[in-house]
């Protein structure tokens, strides 16, 4: 499909959370966007609330829209994860929704955000990340992750709507190495990935000529490009990460 056009509209869930904010504001520097949530943000005009979980609200949300960022998770709350109840309901369900209702209105370029636990005994092994590993996890996030990954891959073969699905690791501002907890960490390792960054690449995939149903790892501290293939969003998407984090001490 042609790249989206600068007056394309693209609806980002979870778009008021830590990295939905930083997505929805690096793709408003070329594409009307609206943010979709349970919560309520302050001072956002261009904002629906309501559930991915809930098929009417899906509806309304995507009418008139271009693309799909879908950036919405399940709360890392305590005992959230504990069971599938909860995580399975938001991040498995919410995302099978917003594809198939994504595929009955002719949407046909959509970012995933995903997560490098999606490859989590790959990386747990020190194998180097491509994204020919088999999906593997070894906890029940991980494992939703995992299961997006498969609805969007389903979603392309059988409707063509291509995705660029992008695997952070441990998210942090580059600037400042706080998370999205409020906790500052004092050193960094190569897992690290600063949420403008995951934007560039959300923004980027979208602009790109033609994609599959593609995995990009987003990891960009002192070494990523040792432990994962980086260099395929490099190439792929003409994506170069601002934020490298090499003057921070090493974990």
């Amino acid at each position: 499909m042609p790249p989206l056009s600068s007056n394309a509209r693209v609806l980002v869930t979870g778009g008021c959370g830590f990295l939905g904010r930083h997505l929805v504001n690096v793709l408003r520097t070329r594409f009307q966007v609206t943010s979709f949530d349970v919560q309520n943000p302050e001072n956002d005009p261009d904002f629906i609330q309501g559930s991915v979980t809930d098929p009417a609200m899906i509806e309304s949300a995507l009418e008139g829209m271009d693309s799909l960022v879908i950036g919405h998770m399940a709360p890392r709350a305590p005992g959230v994860y504990d069971s599938p109840e909860i995580p399975f309901d938001i991040n498995v369900k919410g995302t099978a929704l917003l594809l198939e209702a994504a595929a009955r209105r002719g949407i046909k370029r959509v970012v995933l955000i995903s997560s490098i636990g999606a490859v989590s005994l790959s990386n747990q092994a020190k194998e180097f990340l491509t994204a020919a590993l088999p999906l593997s996890s070894d906890s029940i996030y991980g494992l939703t992750k995992l299961l997006q990954e498969q609805i969007a891959q389903y979603y392309y073969s059988r409707h063509g709507i291509e995705c660029a699905i992008l695997r952070p690791a441990y998210i942090s501002l580059g600037d400042s190495l706080m998370d999205k907890y409020g906790v500052q960490r004092p050193s960094v390792n190569w897992q690290f990935i600063d949420p403008r960054d995951i934007g560039q690449a959300a923004l980027k995939s979208l602009l790109a000529p033609e994609l599959g149903c593609e995995a990009f790892y987003m990891v960009a501290g002192p070494g990523a490009e040792e432990r994962a293939d980086i260099q395929s969003a490099f190439t792929r998407l003409g994506w170069d990460p601002a934020y490298r984090f090499t003057e921070f001490p090493l974990d």
